[in-house]
């Protein structure tokens, strides 16, 4: 800043303002250059986000599945009557429960007329009862039944139901809690579904218009 004086000698001051400096040209190969600098960044970030990513999954699954061992314990002390009846109240068919618990349905049958189940089985009935629970109460499937009954996909022939059956229990809450798709889920269940169904199974238009899937006509030898 430097004071000046005016022909009345009255003293002022004015501001010096520094040269504006012109910026280089930068040549292409600097901006190339630059360029996958910002690519590397960038991707070396979403490695580190995917990796975060995995880690909250797997700190999610092992909560999930103490969740799930607790609330089952705890429901093991009713009676597996009692049990049976809710999932029944619930929507579950006989022959369902008797797949998901891994026994056929005669024995249901006399588990629900009082023949004790074997440890395993009474824990089996009580972990499907406490899953049931847990997608109602916390994640909002008021109709579990009906939600395990749907196609994963439409166009493929496997349901919750069968992912289930399977023990896929943490597969099912991540789709309930919208953190996977149908489609990834059924790639970590089954690698290479999506052809083996279809090498099985075609898609074809019905009599009402709508379309379905049956398996595909195969010429006999």
């Amino acid at each position: 800043m430097a004071d000046l004086i005016t022909a009345d000698r009255t003293r002022t001051s004015s501001t010096t303002e520094a040269p504006t400096q012109v910026s280089r040209t930068r040549t292409i190969d600097e901006l190339v250059e630059d360029a996958g600098h910002l690519r590397n960044v960038t991707r070396l970030l979403g490695d580190d986000v995917a990796e975060a990513s995995r880690q909250v999954s797997e700190v999610h699954h092992q909560a999930f599945q103490a969740q799930l061992n607790t609330k089952a314990r705890d429901m093991a002390k009713r009676p597996a009557t009692e049990m049976l009846d809710e999932l029944a109240r619930r929507g579950f068919a006989w022959r369902d429960i008797a797949r998901l618990v891994g026994v056929s349905v005669p024995a249901v049958r006399r588990w629900r007329q009082g023949e004790s189940p074997t440890g395993p089985h009474l824990l089996a009935i009580a972990r499907l009862l406490a899953f049931t629970e847990i997608l109602r109460v916390d994640h909002l499937v008021s109709d579990v039944a009906g939600w395990l009954e749907m196609p994963l996909v439409p166009e493929a022939p496997l349901t919750g139901i069968d992912m289930a059956a399977d023990g896929r229990f943490v597969d099912l809450l991540d789709l309930a809690t919208g953190h996977e798709t149908p489609e990834a889920v059924l790639d970590r269940w089954q690698p290479g579904w999506h052809e083996r169904i279809f090498s099985e199974f075609e898609v074809f238009e019905a009599s009402d218009g709508e379309l379905g899937l049956r398996p595909t006509a195969r010429d006999d030898d």
